[in-house]
């Protein structure tokens, strides 16, 4: 799984990734208002939507070029950002397509056609089940478990738009969480793909495929 390792480098990247990505996000409220910042297609989500789209199609060219259990991480990891994405869109319905993607009928068939794909692709690479348990129960993935908790951060302001009597400071807190877990997934998909691509490889674990490390002579 050295492919789906993040070296040092990874790590500054996402640092000053995540400082922007808050910095924006705090700007927000001056110029849309909190309530406008934090709700329904406002920025924050037109962003978290934008960043999760990026995070499907970096993840999903990524599972085409890997092999073995990197590809069938690459290849879960895609299916659960295309769940998130379709979760976080907030389509008007003004016609039969946005009207389904909007209705409790298209949770019951999101969850057939995933069960339909992993299902069997899970039972015939069973093979890889020991080295991505390995995987999972490493640091080496210490990206997702990090989108993970602000994913979890973000749960606890759910349903309470108030926070400490200030209207929709609860939301924004939430959306804010969420945006900051979609942009470590985004980062840590394209660091894998150009990592793919790049083939660069140091020790034969960490990689630096962006060529942020420190210059070597």
């Amino acid at each position: 799984m050295n492919r789906l390792e993040f070296s040092p480098s990874f790590a500054r990247l996402l640092a000053g990734l995540v400082a922007c990505i808050l910095v924006a996000a705090l700007s927000t409220p001056f110029y849309w208002g909190l309530p406008g910042a934090a709700g329904e297609n406002g920025p924050l989500e037109w962003t978290q939507e934008a960043l999760l789209l990026v995070a499907v199609v970096f993840s999903g060219a990524a599972a085409a070029a890997l092999r073995g259990a990197e590809r069938m991480a690459a290849f879960f990891a895609t299916l659960l950002y295309l769940v998130f994405l379709f979760r976080e869109l907030e389509l008007p319905e003004i016609g039969p397509v946005t009207t389904y993607l909007g209705s409790e009928a298209f949770r019951w068939h999101e969850a057939l056609v995933l069960a339909a794909l992993v299902l069997p692709y899970a039972l015939l690479r069973r093979r890889h089940g020991r080295a991505l348990i390995a995987y999972g129960l490493s640091f080496k993935g210490w990206p997702f478990a990090l989108a993970a908790l602000c994913v979890g951060i973000g749960a606890l302001f759910d349903g309470a738009p108030s926070l400490a009597g200030v209207l929709h400071l609860g939301t924004f807190l939430e959306e804010t969480a969420e945006l900051v877990a979609y942009a470590i997934l985004a980062a840590a998909a394209g660091w894998v793909l150009a990592g793919v691509h790049g083939g660069e490889a140091v020790d034969g674990v960490s990689r630096d495929p962006l060529g942020c490390g420190a210059a070597r002579s």
